[in-house]
């Protein structure tokens, strides 16, 4: 915990970043509540409402609605500030003798994750599709954007999304009288929660291709970019082959009607795969336990390489796409691997870090929410690196109660390479949906590895 504190300190946040000065009657200054707020969990303060009978409290004073005041506030530019933070952060692993030794390049990962929700009165809450429970539930999508080494990643860029749906008259799946109900306030037009809300009905690429630009603005540094099929399009490979700085779009791709430009003429995916395969260009690798192919190909104007891969006779076909050429098999899926961290964060921040447990009506306060749980996360990351925690939960456990060797990335790869590769081809299970079950809960690895032994 002093550890922590030092850190939180060190990153040199002041009052002005955070809203200004504190109010006449206030006898906290907003870096203060912010440094508190930062803190709670981490003593068992549940919610701004448990605050009055903490230790926090006896040691430093305040009452709860301080805090709710302090996330309502308008002027305060969280994407500023956790950038801010990251620059640091990423600085102090960048200089790091264990980074610049590493065979793993540093990535940018992109992708969203549902924050359900229960309550109809929110701010410009409504029904989004959830592709884990395959059905509509209330909540925000999050679009969130990662730096990662391999070994350490950090939370750089955040944005809620809605969707309007496509039934008239029920927008956002929501009847217009539930819209009616819905919880409304006027903003400061310049004001940067208005700005954040303006993104709300915005494409998810067209905002991620403004996160990657706000990225490289403050200067940090990446080789890939890592997103899955729903990012992969013509435009973010545009945007990624003419980007002033040089980087390379590793996506997987969606075996639809895409016409590629190739030797025996344009093509969609499976027909590339069916030429491929009649021309003995399949491949097998008994290290990975997977068959694969490439090929380079046009899409649009732009030279990329594409790679399909099956793991059995039971899985279908993938296939991923690169702007970089030069690329091998191999070396393209182990980059690809670096991608579930991001889904390691989901996993640990809902679990340990409540990113999806804001009740708040107030917009304004769901971002500061969103943004706290990131900035806490980035410490605990830091401090899992210098002090060489197996995971950001056993982390947690230290510090909420005052310490293994694998690292995440060593971990998510041995379960990848031991786990995935023989129980996929066993039981012809789908290799995203194994994955993310064995991320939130790794007792299920034992079962499984029981199962491959007796099997």
């Amino acid at each position: 915990m002093d550890m922590f504190s030092t850190l939180l300190v060190s990153l040199r946040f002041d009052n002005r970043s955070l809203g200004g000065n504190k109010r006449s009657n206030c006898q906290l200054t907003n870096l203060q509540v912010f440094q508190l707020i930062v803190l709670m969990p981490f003593f068992a303060i549940k919610g701004f409402s448990h605050y009055k009978n903490s230790i926090l409290n006896r040691m430093f004073g305040g009452r709860k609605d301080v805090f709710y005041s302090f996330m309502a506030q308008d002027h305060i530019n969280w994407r500023r500030l956790i950038y801010r933070m990251s620059v640091t952060l990423v600085s102090s692993i960048t200089c790091r003798k264990d980074f610049k030794k590493s065979h793993l390049p540093a990535v940018l990962i992109a992708d969203d994750s549902d924050l359900p929700k229960t309550g109809f009165r929110m701010e410009a809450i409504g029904k989004i599709f959830s592709h884990i429970h395959q059905k509509c539930i209330l909540g925000y999508k999050a679009l969130m954007l990662c730096w990662s080494d391999g070994r350490t990643q950090f939370m750089l860029d955040v944005s809620l999304h809605g969707e309007k749906g496509k039934v008239e008259g029920k927008e956002q799946g929501m009847t217009a009288e539930q819209r009616k109900r819905r919880y409304e306030r006027k903003r400061d037009a310049g004001s940067h929660a208005a700005g954040r809300k303006e993104e709300y009905f915005m494409g998810k690429g067209e905002k991620l291709i403004e996160m990657v630009k706000a990225a490289i603005r403050y200067r940090i540094p990446f080789d890939y970019l890592l997103v899955d099929s729903w990012f992969t399009n013509t435009g973010l490979v545009d945007f990624v082959c003419s980007c002033h700085k040089k980087f390379h779009l590793l996506g997987m791709a969606k075996m639809g009607n895409t016409k590629y430009s190739t030797s025996w003429g344009d093509l969609s995916a499976r027909s590339i795969l069916g030429r491929l395969s009649s021309s003995r260009q399949i491949r097998y690798s008994r290290r990975y336990h997977i068959h694969y192919a490439m090929t380079d190909v046009k899409l649009g104007t732009r030279q990329v390489r594409l790679f399909f891969c099956r793991r059995g006779k039971a899985e279908g076909w993938r296939m991923l796409l690169t702007t970089d050429t030069s690329v091998d098999f191999m070396r393209a899926y182990e980059i690809y691997a670096m991608r579930w961290a991001i889904e390691v964060f989901f996993a640990d921040s809902k679990r340990l870090l409540g990113l999806a447990d804001c009740s708040a009506r107030d917009f304004t306060a769901q971002l500061a929410h969103v943004s706290l749980v990131m900035i806490r996360y980035n410490l605990l990351a830091l401090l899992k690196r210098s002090l060489d925690y197996e995971t950001i939960g056993g982390l947690f456990k230290d510090v909420y109660t005052g310490a293994y060797e694998l690292t995440v990335v060593e971990k998510i790869w041995l379960i990848i390479v031991e786990v995935v590769g023989i129980v996929a081809e066993l039981t012809g299970a789908d290799e995203d949906t194994l994955m993310r079950q064995l991320i939130e809960n790794n007792k299920r690895l034992e079962a499984l590895q029981a199962y491959a032994q007796t099997a």
